[in-house]
C-alpha cells in the first residue's frame, strides 16, 4: 500500500510549524511499522496516479483541487478537500448550527452598522479560511474594539467577519480521530498560538459531562466530514459546554504518539473498506 504525506504550508501553522510537522513524520513511521510503503512529498509536488491514499495536512486552495482531481482516479484522501473546506470559519459554524451542535452565538457580519445591536464583550473572527495572523481573532470588550478589530483586517485584505458572543469558562482542547479516539485535557495557557486564551482566565475545572462531549465532537466532525481533528470546547460554570472551534487535522502537541498510532490505524482501514 503506498501512502502520500502531504505538510502543511508553514503561512497555515502560525507559530505550530514544527509540531504540525512532527506528528505527520510520526504518523509516516506509524504506517511504515505496518507495512506501508510512505513516500512524503511538499505542497508543490505532483500527487503521485499509483498513490493508495493520500494523508495531507493542507488548506491551500490549489492543492485541494489537486486532492480532488486524484480521488477522481480512485486515490482515497483522509481529510476530504470537501471537509478540510467546510472547516473555513463561515461554514463550519453554518454546517454546526444546522445539525444542532451548541456553539456561541455568532452573526455573520456585512457591516459595521451589524454590531450596534449585539452584546459585548465579543470575539471578532476572520470569515474564510483560517487564522493565520494572531489578529484575524480579536476580542472586543465593545463595539468600537470590534469595528477596530474589523478594520485591521481589511487592511490585510479580508472581507469577511463573523461576530461570536463571549462564554465564559474553561477552555477544553480536544483531539479525535473518526468515531473512535476522542481525548481531551486543559491548555497550557502559556504556550498555545496566539495566546488567547488567557482572556478566559485561570481554569476553573468546572465538573462536566465527558460523554457528552465526546457526542458533541463527533457528532461536529461528523457535521464537517473530517477523519482527523481537533478543537475546543468551553465549560460554563454550569457544566454546559459549547464548542467554539474545530479544526482539521491538528498538532495533537500533548498526545502526539497515541494520536499517531490511532491516525495510521484509521488510514490502513480506508483501504480495507475498500478492497
Amino acid at each position: 500500500m503506498k501512502i502520500i504525506t502531504i505538510a502543511r504550508n508553514p503561512k497555515n501553522s502560525p507559530n505550530m510549524t514544527a509540531n504540525d510537522a512532527a506528528i505527520l513524520e510520526c504518523v509516516g513511521r506509524e504506517l511504515t511499522a505496518m507495512g506501508a510503503e510512505v513516500v512524503a512529498i511538499s505542497e508543490t509536488d505532483d500527487i503521485p496516479e499509483d498513490a493508495d491514499i493520500v494523508c495531507h495536512m493542507s488548506r491551500t486552495a490549489e492543492v485541494l483541487q489537486r486532492l480532488k482531481e486524484a480521488e477522481k482516479y480512485g486515490v482515497k484522501v483522509s481529510n476530504t478537500p470537501e471537509a478540510v473546506e467546510n472547516c473555513s470559519r463561515i461554514a463550519s459554524m453554518r454546517l454546526l448550527d444546522v445539525n444542532n451542535i451548541p456553539q456561541p452565538t455568532y452573526r455573520i457580519i456585512e457591516q459595521e452598522e451589524d454590531l450596534t445591536a449585539l452584546p459585548f464583550p465579543a470575539w471578532i473572527k476572520r470569515g474564510d479560511g483560517w487564522s493565520c495572523h494572531k489578529d484575524d481573532i480579536s476580542f472586543a470588550d465593545n463595539c468600537k474594539d470590534a469595528i477596530r478589530a474589523i478594520n485591521g483586517m481589511r487592511q490585510r485584505g479580508i472581507e469577511s467577519f463573523v461576530y461570536t458572543a463571549h462564554c465564559k469558562g474553561d477552555i477544553v482542547k480536544f483531539y479525535g480521530v473518526g468515531d473512535s479516539y476522542f481525548t481531551y485535557g486543559y491548555p497550557d495557557i502559556e504556550k498555545t498560538k496566539f495566546g488567547l486564551e488567557k482572556i478566559n482566565g485561570t481554569i476553573k475545572h468546572y465538573p462536566f459531562d465527558a460523554d457528552a462531549m465526546r457526542r458533541i465532537v463527533f457528532d461536529a466532525a461528523r457535521a464537517v466530514g473530517l477523519d482527523i481533528y481537533g478543537g475546543d470546547c468551553i465549560v460554563d460554570e454550569k457544566g454546559e459546554i459549547f464548542l467554539i472551534d474545530l479544526n482539521d487535522f491538528p498538532s495533537f502537541s500533548s498526545v502526539r504518539e497515541e494520536a499517531a498510532k490511532e491516525i495510521a490505524n484509521s488510514l490502513m482501514k480506508i483501504k480495507e473498506k475498500n478492497i
